[in-house]
């Protein structure tokens, strides 16, 4: 609803009002937030598709006085970190029992880590040991119960891409590769002037003040706040009798793999054998959050000229993110990367489609959030200036879009069956 407050604004004299209400995130495929930390192989184990992390302390308060000295002569050794893991997984029905049952895991990771914690993954010239890439990579959590969340910044800033680009109009802030002579500027120059021409642009469709000190007071996202999305953990579902059954509700550990948009003998540049920890597609409102904006109701030196409001950002979102979709479900037909994925979408989206219905409502939008959300959904309309990585020994190149796609697959040698990254919905509560 909308409510009035105290306070008036700097340089007017007129009543703030707030537009406050809750919504909910629903995850139209894997959608993973990076946040630097990993689940490392020394402090989780894989048993029966599923990931469970453990205390390491814990675990061997459990153990006997000789599994306890076996371990201190395992720390002593030049290879000891093969032995930690080895040893963690011999003993991985006590790390079970002492530890938190935090992920579901697709077969080929459970059977991947099955035939490899401990090994050896290849020798290095010169007879160095190299150790298998077991890390994955966490997504978004609470510290305090570990659970996921999902950032209120990555959809403020999912929302800030649409807007501007809506506001653009037209407009074209070209990004230079070449200086006056015609001779190609180095990577870091074409990186500044990208952040340079991205300034300029903000400032220009947001009416952002030119004067730095103005600039953050006249940003109409200063009064849009969205709290981080709480994870729905547990649901209660109806059974076929009527009763209620609580459904418990996790992140799914998935490979992400690297595939070519117009594919070819080579394969793309990519870790195929990197773990990420996803909340799983279509999982219905996967997270609750709040949407608070400031309206601002008369003039002021630092009242910003456009006011947001849901209505303003819905259209900008479907906007933009419906036309990224249907340029990328393109490719993902035509490659049958993830043709079953787009059909239901197209399902959904289409004439008496449920997100059709609710977007013709006005009660949610489309919205890409998070890790390998392509350089399009992630860049405005301007003309791109996209790095392409080349193979070995190549310079990097510089496009108006990527030549790859990154996707979510329970195998790395998967040709179709697989899903996109980051597609969400955002619907308003009633």
């Amino acid at each position: 609803g909308v409510r009035a407050g105290a306070g008036h604004p700097p340089g007017g004299d007129s009543m703030n009002f707030l537009q406050t209400f809750n919504f909910a995130i629903t995850t139209l495929s894997p959608v993973h937030v990076g946040c630097g930390e990993d689940y490392e192989p020394t402090n989780y184990v894989l048993d029966g598709n599923r990931l469970y992390t453990f205390d390491p302390v814990l675990l061997l308060r459990e153990l006997s006085t000789k599994d306890r000295e076996e371990f201190a002569r395992i720390v002593e050794r030049q290879d000891s970190l093969r032995g930690i893991q080895r040893f963690f997984y011999n003993h991985k029905k006590e790390a079970i029992r002492v530890g938190r049952l935090s992920a579901n895991v697709a077969e080929s990771v459970q059977d991947f880590y099955d035939t490899r914690i401990g090994q050896v993954a290849q020798r290095e010239q010169g007879g160095k040991n190299v150790l298998n890439k077991l890390e994955i990579a966490r997504t978004a959590f609470n510290p305090i119960n570990g659970r996921p969340i999902l950032p209120g910044s990555s959809i403020k800033g999912a929302i800030r891409t649409a807007l501007c680009d809506e506001l653009l109009c037209g407009k074209r802030f070209p990004v230079r590769t070449m200086d006056a002579g015609g001779i190609p500027l180095r990577e870091g120059a074409i990186r500044r002037e990208a952040s340079r021409q991205n300034m300029l642009m903000a400032q220009e469709v947001l009416g952002l003040s030119a004067d730095s000190k103005l600039r953050f007071p006249t940003d109409p996202f200063r009064f849009l706040k969205i709290s981080d999305g709480i994870f729905r953990h547990k649901i209660q579902q109806k059974r076929n009798d009527g009763s209620a059954l609580q459904v418990e509700r996790r992140p799914r550990v998935c490979l992400q793999v690297n595939r070519k948009k117009r594919p070819n003998k080579f394969t793309a540049k990519g870790n195929v054998n990197t773990l990420l920890e996803c909340i799983p597609a279509n999982t219905a409102q996967a997270f609750v959050a709040q949407w608070v904006v400031e309206r601002k109701a008369g003039p002021g030196a630092l009242v910003p000229g456009l006011q947001l409001d849901f209505a303003t950002v819905a259209h900008a979102c479907n906007s933009f993110y419906l036309q990224r979709f249907h340029e990328e479900s393109g490719v993902l037909k035509e490659t049958k990367y993830a043709a079953d994925w787009v059909a239901g979408m197209e399902k959904m989206l289409g004439n008496g489609g449920f997100l059709k219905t609710l977007i013709d409502e006005g009660r949610g939008f489309l919205l890409r959030i998070g890790r390998h959300s392509g350089a399009e959904s992630v860049t405005v309309n301007a003309p791109r200036s996209i790095k392409i990585m080349k193979g070995q020994g190549q310079s990097s190149e510089y496009g108006v879009g990527a030549t790859t796609l990154w996707l979510a697959a329970d195998r790395k040698d998967q040709v179709d069956g697989m899903q996109p990254f980051g597609w969400t919905f955002i619907m308003r509560a009633l």
